[in-house]
């Protein structure tokens, strides 16, 4: 890599279900409601999904970029066969394997399953390794990747299935904060510039909280721990929105990338670090191809 670091951040791609996969015992569940929300009309915003996806493929190389971060949702209901899809759409994205850094959003373990967050490590297998693995507290998380010698990624999976239709909150455990707050201290961390990435939107575009059914829980606790961030950006998903927050007691300023294939509400972002220095620009669709707003 050059002196100068690009990387790609989009989430929330949502890949749809498949009527003749859906197996009964799949859906007797909130699956159910999710299903006849997507049948009622939820689903046509995301009928361009993969020509969306295909067209970020090209905004890589066109944009020689570094890393690549997505923030999860890469399903609607996080079935086998869209992990399959979503995993073959992205798989482009992917390489080289060290570069490629993401987590589940709620979507991709929807419902509570003896096997729904094995399903994404499953199909994600390949890119969930950490270059810190010490501090690995359950699972894969916090997964950290060391790129160069001043950048580091960190990513928190604050997802967890939601049974009850009317809920999709999240939180991220206190193991993984605790361990978080080690982390930022670690020698081969602190002077870089960080990213911390998880699903949930600890602010809204406000600066607001999300609300209880829908927000991430503890977001308070994590932006304190963020406190110790000299140089940083925490990266989220989840509100199909992009935008960007900076909170009066954190260096680190806050980023949404929305969704990247949402019709009439598309982003993402690209970032430019150099010298610790972020420089950020969003992504816009153009009907054919991601534009950079300038």
């Amino acid at each position: 890599m050059s002196d100068k670091t690009t990387i790609l951040h989009f989430s929330d791609i949502h890949i749809g279900f498949s009527l003749k996969k859906l197996k009964p015992h799949t859906i007797l569940n909130k699956r159910a409601i999710g299903i006849a929300n997507l049948l009622r009309g939820r689903a046509k915003y995301f009928d361009d999904a993969i020509l969306k996806i295909e067209a970020l493929i090209r905004f890589k190389k066109r944009y020689d970029i570094d890393i690549v971060i997505n923030t999860g949702d890469y399903t609607a209901l996080g079935l086998e066969h869209e992990l399959e899809i979503a995993r073959e759409c992205v798989e482009p994205l992917m390489h080289p394997l060290d570069r490629y850094i993401t987590v589940p959003g709620n979507h991709d373990i929807y419902v509570l399953e003896a096997n729904s967050h094995y399903r994404f490590s499953a199909n994600f297998c390949n890119v969930l390794h950490s270059d810190m693995p010490q501090y690995c507290q359950k699972g894969h998380w916090p997964l950290i990747r060391l790129i160069g010698e001043d950048i580091a990624v960190i990513a928190l999976n604050s997802s967890k299935p939601n049974p009850y239709p009317w809920r999709s909150d999240g939180h991220i455990p206190t193991i993984q904060l605790n361990a978080l707050k080690k982390i930022l201290q670690d020698d081969k961390i602190k002077d870089r510039f960080v990213f911390v990435i998880t699903h949930y939107a600890p602010r809204l575009s406000d600066g607001k909280p999300d609300s209880k059914l829908h927000g991430l829980h503890n977001a308070d606790d994590f932006l304190e721990i963020c406190q110790d961030i000299k140089h940083g950006a925490i990266l989220f998903g989840h509100i199909h929105k992009t935008y960007r927050v900076k909170l009066d007691n954190l260096k680190s300023e806050l980023f949404c990338a929305g969704s990247a294939t949402m019709d009439t509400k598309e982003g993402a972002w690209m970032y430019e670090i150099s010298n610790n220095q972020l420089n950020a620009t969003q992504l816009y669709w153009d009907g054919k191809e991601y534009q950079l707003k300038r």
